[in-house]
C-alpha cells in the first residue's frame, strides 16, 4: 500500500508541478472597463450625441452578456498568532492580482489566531454569514471531524472534477482520508505529511549557560527536565510553555511521549479523529480513549510535576500565543511540538533565534495526516464554483504559494541566488509584517524553501513522504451517525479539562478522576465500542486480519 501512495503522490507532485511553472500568467488587470471605454469613443466619433449614447448602451449591454461578473468569495484563514490586518492588506491584494486576472475571482482572505478561529468558523456557518472556503485545522471544533459532523461542508466532488482537476491529480489517493461515502468533503493540504515530535530551544541560550552539546544528544525527558532547571535558575525566561492555543506543554497528538526515553516514544492512528479522543493500538487492533491511555496519564503527571517545579510558563492553560510567538517575544525557551524535515530552518524563520531541535519520535503517516490542516467548502458557500477555482490555484500556482506563505516578494522576502528566500535587507523576523508557516496553503513543494534550507529541500521534504510509514489503518473513515451527540458531549467534557491538565496547572490526581468519570457519563465508551466494530468490519472487508 505505501509504495501504490507514494509512487502516485510523486508522479501527481511532478506533472503539477510542472504545470505550475507554466502556467501562471503575467498579472494584469481585468480589461473589460478599457473595453468598454474604447467602444464608446469610437461610436461618439462616428454619430452624433444621441446615436453615440446609445452605441454606448449597446455596447455596454453586450459586453455584460460577454463577460462574467467577477465572482467574490470569502476565506477564512488560520494562522498560528495574530496578524495586523494593516499589514495583510497588502498580502490580500497582492494575492487579488492573481486571482482576478486569472480566473475572475475577488478573494476577501479572513485570518484568525487557531482559538478565535476555532470559535469564529463555526458559528459563522451558523449564522449563514457569507463564507465561501475554510480551512480545518488540528484545533479542537475547527477540525474536519468537527465541521462534518456538525454538516457544515459540502461534497465538492462534481466541482473539483470541473473547476480543480490539478488538486485531484496532485493530491491522488491522500483524497481517501476525506472521502465518505464517495463524497469529497475536503483537500488536504499537500505538505511533507511526514510530522515527528521535536523540543525546540533556543541555540543561544544554550551556548550561553555551555548546554548546547547536550541539548543536541539528549535522548530523555530527564535529561531535558535538568536543562530546563539551568535555564529556569539562570535567565528570565520560563522553561517550557504551550505549543497551541490548548494548553499542550508536550501531549501533541498523535503521538504517545509517556517514556522517559525518547526511543520508547511513538506515534499511533487516531483513526481520523480530530476531536482527539481515539488512539488505536496498532499491536492488538484494539480502539481506545486516548484519555484512558497509560502514556497520557505519564505525560500529564511530568508536566504537573514541572509546573510545580517552576518548570512550565504559569498561564499556559490561558495563553492564545502559540510557542513559536512566545519564544520569538522572548518568554519561552522551549516548546514541544511536531516539526517535519528541516525543523531547526523552519523554527528559526518562525521565532527569530537560531535553534536545535530534538527528536522525541518517529512519524507515521496516517488518515489523520490528512485530515489535520486543507480546505473546506461550507454548506452556507454562495460562491463554492469560485471557491473550489480558487482552491486549484493554490495548489499549482507558485506565485500564489509563496505570497501567502512569506508574503509580499519584495516588503516581506526576496529571492537569494540560492534558490531561497529570505528577509530583505534591514527586515528581521521581528520587523517583518508578515510570515506564516509554508504547509498550511495548498501545495508546500511548490513554496519557494527558506534560507537555511539547501536548494533541493523540496525534494528532500518528497523522500521523508516517501519513506513515512504507512499506517494499515489508513483510509478508515469513522461512521458518526447516531452518534453525534455523544462525541459533541464528550468533547465538551474535553473543552473542560484537556487545557488545565495539559498546562499541569491543576492538581492532576483529583482533575483526572473528574475528568475521566466525565468521559464516562457523556458516553466515551459507547463510542470507542462503535470505531471498534467498524474498524474490524473495514479490515474485514479489505481482507485484513
Amino acid at each position: 500500500m505505501k509504495r501504490k501512495l507514494v509512487s502516485m503522490l510523486l508522479s501527481v507532485a511532478m506533472v503539477a508541478a510542472l504545470m505550475a511553472g507554466c502556467g501562471n500568467s503575467e498579472q494584469t488587470t481585468q480589461g473589460g472597463g478599457d473595453t468598454q471605454q474604447d467602444d464608446g469613443a469610437d461610436a461618439d466619433a462616428g454619430d452624433d450625441a444621441d446615436a453615440g449614447d446609445a452605441a454606448d448602451a449597446d455596447a455596454d449591454d453586450a459586453d455584460d452578456e460577454d463577460d462574467e461578473e467577477m465572482a467574490e468569495i470569502v476565506v477564512g484563514w488560520m494562522a498560528f498568532s495574530p496578524l495586523d490586518e494593516s499589514k495583510t492588506d497588502a498580502v490580500e491584494e497582492a494575492i487579488n492580482a492573481i486571482t482576478e486576472a486569472e480566473i475572475n475571482t475577488h478573494v476577501d482572505i479572513q485570518w484568525y489566531a487557531p482559538d478565535p478561529y476555532a470559535k469564529q468558523i463555526p458559528l459563522m456557518i451558523q449564522g449563514n454569514e457569507k463564507l465561501d472556503l475554510i480551512m480545518y485545522t488540528p484545533v479542537p471544533g475547527a477540525g474536519f471531524d468537527s465541521f462534518k459532523n456538525q454538516g457544515q461542508l459540502q461534497d465538492i466532488s462534481t466541482l473539483l472534477d470541473e473547476y480543480a482537476p490539478d488538486v485531484k491529480s496532485t493530491l491522488g489517493e491522500l483524497l481517501d482520508g476525506t472521502t465518505i461515502d464517495g463524497g469529497v468533503y475536503g483537500v488536504p493540504c499537500y505538505r511533507d505529511m511526514g510530522s515527528a515530535e521535536y523540543i525546540t530551544m533556543r541555540k543561544d541560550i544554550l551556548d550561553q549557560l555551555n548546554l548546547t552539546e547536550k541539548a543536541q544528544n539528549m535522548k530523555s525527558w530527564t535529561e531535558f527536565e535538568e536543562i530546563l532547571t539551568e535555564v529556569v535558575a539562570n535567565t528570565e525566561l520560563a522553561g517550557i510553555g504551550n505549543a497551541d492555543a490548548a494548553g499542550t506543554v508536550i501531549s501533541t497528538q498523535p503521538f504517545f511521549m509517556g517514556a522517559d526515553s525518547f526511543a520508547e516514544n511513538y506515534g499511533y492512528d487516531n483513526l481520523g479523529d480530530s476531536y482527539q479522543m481515539i488512539y488505536i493500538d496498532d499491536a492488538t487492533g484494539k480502539v481506545g480513549c486516548y484519555y484512558f491511555s497509560e502514556q497520557y496519564q505519564q505525560m500529564m503527571q511530568r508536566v504537573r510535576d514541572w509546573y510545580n517545579k517552576g518548570l512550565v510558563y504559569k498561564d499556559s492553560a490561558n495563553n492564545q500565543e502559540i510557542g513559536d510567538s512566545m519564544i520569538k517575544n522572548n518568554v519561552f525557551f522551549s516548546d514541544a511540538q511536531m516539526c517535519e524535515l528541516g525543523a531547526e530552518v523552519s523554527k528559526k524563520s518562525a521565532t527569530g533565534y537560531d535553534v536545535v531541535c530534538t527528536k522525541v519520535t518517529d512519524a507515521m503517516l496516517t488518515t489523520g495526516s490528512c485530515l489535520k490542516f486543507g480546505f473546506a467548502v461550507p454548506v452556507t458557500a454562495t460562491e463554492p464554483e469560485a471557491a473550489v477555482k480558487f482552491l486549484n490555484l493554490l495548489y499549482t500556482s507558485e506565485e500564489v504559494e509563496n505570497t501567502m506563505a512569506w508574503g509580499v516578494e519584495g516588503r516581506d522576502w526576496v529571492r537569494k541566488d540560492d534558490g531561497t528566500a529570505d528577509y530583505p535587507e534591514g527586515v528581521t523576523a521581528e520587523t517583518v509584517q508578515y510570515h506564516t508557516a509554508d504547509f498550511l496553503n495548498g501545495n508546500q513543494f511548490i513554496t519557494i524553501p527558506w534560507a537555511g534550507s539547501e536548494p533541493d529541500f523540496r525534494e528532500q521534504q518528497k523522500k521523508s513522504l516517501t519513506d513515512a510509514p504507512v499506517s494499515k489503518y489508513m483510509g478508515f473513515a469513522f461512521n458518526q451517525a447516531g452518534f453525534e451527540q455523544k462525541i459533541t458531549d464528550c468533547y465538551n467534557v474535553g473543552e473542560t479539562y484537556r487545557k488545565v491538565l495539559a498546562s499541569g496547572s491543576v492538581d492532576y490526581e483529583s482533575t483526572y478522576a473528574e475528568f475521566t468519570a466525565a468521559l464516562e457519563k457523556a458516553g466515551i465508551n459507547d463510542i470507542v465500542a462503535a470505531y471498534q466494530e467498524q474498524v474490524d468490519a473495514w479490515l474485514a472487508a479489505k481482507g485484513s486480519n
